[in-house]
């Protein structure tokens, strides 16, 4: 098949073994690749409510048939497994490098199960796999281990790496690569650490066969001429350009979600990254964007700190989330947090969630270790070292949002925000009724990132059409969220990079996503065609979570955002039940 490997490396950790195995025609043709392989091979391979730490759940790591292509916004790939935060369906997104370098060492997705007696790593290549001791890397931090196995095997082979926090099975640890991309969200770290998993490593050199290479690489042009246009703000500033607008809109959470704006955000928005931290550019294989920001700073108490961002979601909640306008302080979260393998928009979320408690006096300096109130940037910088290695009260932050505040107890569940479990990324839906929605029926728990509604409510328009969207109306956000989801798990099957595929902006909609899919695979669809397979996709992923126990009603929002309002709003409860049944009906799940 064109675009595809054609094979899929099984890896038995419990046994010591890494088999090839053919990549099924029908399956490609069904599910494509990516988010599409990983949910068929989740939905078949994991036995029903089993522990995400037991040996029998399984982590896939899955390309689409555009990864391994010179091609701007191709070089994304999937990781799917049940995850430790929600108990429920986990994937998340991590661009760079190790993408095109599984395809081209032969392979179209990485199934990883069993659990080994010892600390291992694996080793893929043109050559086929294996798996090495990995005693030595046990402890250090991802950066650490991406060098160790750089200096061993060459510096041409790309590393996914755990961190200590993967090791103590914090549950929302990240997969770290490149030093400064991430699985970051549900915690992939923490089932590799489960397995003692330390690392996988690839590098491959063979070519992926395209149908119609002449037409692709007239795409490529136009792809590179149209991004470099339409997407110079991700250039220029890169993610954290978002706070500007979110601000302005108070859909910006602060203070723990009881405050939409922050009246500091000048300290620490883009412009303060360029002005004072940014040091320059940074892109993905074969993309123009260059969207990431090489940061460095040079002064205080933080000097030496060196990272990639922050992007907007650590910058949101480390910044005003936790009440935090020293810049230099949020670069030194990112960089631990990368470092240690720890998802930044969970970490903040539990820390500020902490500094919540202990200004209403639920917790004691006793309890923390520690002075926490709302904007000591020392206090952050402190606690997501102990929450890494889960020593004292960092232990109940491991956990998460959710079970940190059963923990607590006394009332915290009044003010714990999250989704299923997942702590939300830094868009308010008091302020944007489509995210409203999108968060309740997002399957991984609260996401903007497999419906992007963020964008066309902050903007004001339809993301496929001309029409208006009123992001204070619940009315007609039913629609377009399911129509985003659908097309968006189809870029996450492909897998593209959704800067390129960016509601009302983004180069690649509906038809040339069609179109690319027929330049590489030789196959012609119809639109109808493709959103069957997506719609096929978004329903197996459904009934994942089915099964695992969650239904109709965990799609909920937290009562902050639904009884305390920003700037007079609310989520009416009874206009989001109302949108959700339209929802579940438009979806047939009604």
């Amino acid at each position: 098949m064109y675009g595809y490997a054609n094979k899929i490396l099984w890896v038995d950790l419990s046994r010591g073994e890494a088999v090839a195995k053919a990549l099924e025609e029908g399956l490609a043709l069904r599910y494509i690749g990516g988010k599409g392989l990983g949910a068929k091979i989740l939905h078949e391979e994991v036995p029903p409510k089993v522990d995400p730490y037991d040996p029998a759940n399984v982590v896939v790591f899955a390309t689409g048939p555009v990864n391994g292509l010179a091609l701007s916004g191709a070089a994304k790939f999937c990781a799917a497994f049940k995850s430790p935060l929600t108990n429920a369906w986990g994937e998340s997104y991590c661009s760079g490098h190790f993408a095109p370098h599984l395809k081209r060492a032969g392979y179209d997705a990485i199934v990883i199960r069993g659990r080994s007696k010892e600390a291992v790593y694996l080793v893929v290549s043109d050559e086929g796999a294996s798996l090495k001791d990995a005693s030595h890397l046990w402890g250090k931090d991802s950066f650490e281990a991406e060098e160790a196995i750089k200096r061993d095997h060459g510096r041409d082979f790309q590393v996914l790496s755990i961190g200590p926090a993967g090791e103590n099975l914090v549950r929302y640890a990240c997969v770290s690569h490149d030093k400064g991309r991430q699985f970051g969200r549900c915690g992939a770290g923490a089932v590799m650490g489960s397995k003692k998993l330390k690392a996988v490593a690839a590098r491959g050199t063979k070519a992926v066969e395209v149908a119609r290479p002449e037409e692709l690489e007239a795409f490529r042009d136009w792809l590179n001429k149209e991004a470099s246009k339409r997407l110079r703000s991700l250039t220029e500033y890169g993610t954290p350009a978002m706070a500007a607008l979110t601000n302005a809109t108070f859909t910006l959470p602060t203070r723990n979600w009881r405050e939409g704006g922050f009246e500091r955000i000048d300290e620490i928005d883009a412009e303060a990254m360029k002005e004072r931290i940014v040091k320059r550019n940074k892109a993905c294989f074969a993309c123009v964007v260059a969207c990431g920001k090489l940061s460095k700073v040079e002064r205080g108490p933080y000097a030496g700190t060196e990272v990639e961002g922050p992007e907007y979601e650590t910058l949101f909640a480390f910044g005003p989330l936790c009440e935090n306008a020293n810049l230099e302080s949020i670069a030194k979260a990112n960089e631990l947090c990368d470092r240690l393998g720890l998802d930044t928009i969970s970490s903040g979320s539990a820390i500020a969630f902490a500094m919540e408690c202990y200004g209403r006096g639920l917790l004691t300096k006793e309890d923390v270790g520690l002075e926490l109130k709302f904007g000591d940037h020392e206090a952050i910088v402190a606690l997501l070292k102990k929450i890494a290695y889960r020593e004292g009260f960092g232990n109940v932050l491991a956990e998460g949002v959710k079970r940190a505040a059963e923990a607590i107890g006394k009332g915290a569940e009044e003010f714990a925000v999250h989704v299923k479990g997942l702590e939300p990324p830094g868009y308010d839906p008091r302020g944007l009724k489509g995210v409203a929605l999108a968060y309740a029926v997002s399957a991984r728990g609260a996401c903007h990132l497999r419906h992007m509604a963020y964008r066309p409510n902050l903007y004001g328009r339809h993301p496929f059409r001309e029409d208006a969207i009123d992001r204070l109306s619940y009315e007609g956000q039913a629609g377009m969220v399911k129509e985003q989801e659908d097309f968006y798990a189809l870029v996450d099957s492909m897998v593209l990079c959704k800067f390129l595929c960016l509601p009302i902006t983004g180069p690649i909609l509906w038809d040339e996503l069609i179109k690319l899919y027929s330049i590489v695979t030789g196959l012609e669809v119809k639109k109808e065609e493709f959103v069957k397979v997506a719609e096929r996709i978004n329903n197996l992923v459904k009934e994942f979570n089915l099964r695992e126990g969650l239904s109709k009603k965990d799609d909920f929002l937290p009562k902050r955002l639904m009884k305390e309002p920003v700037k007079g709003q609310v989520v009416d409860e009874g206009k989001l039940n109302e949108a959700l049944n339209k929802y579940y009906e438009l979806r047939g799940w009604a």
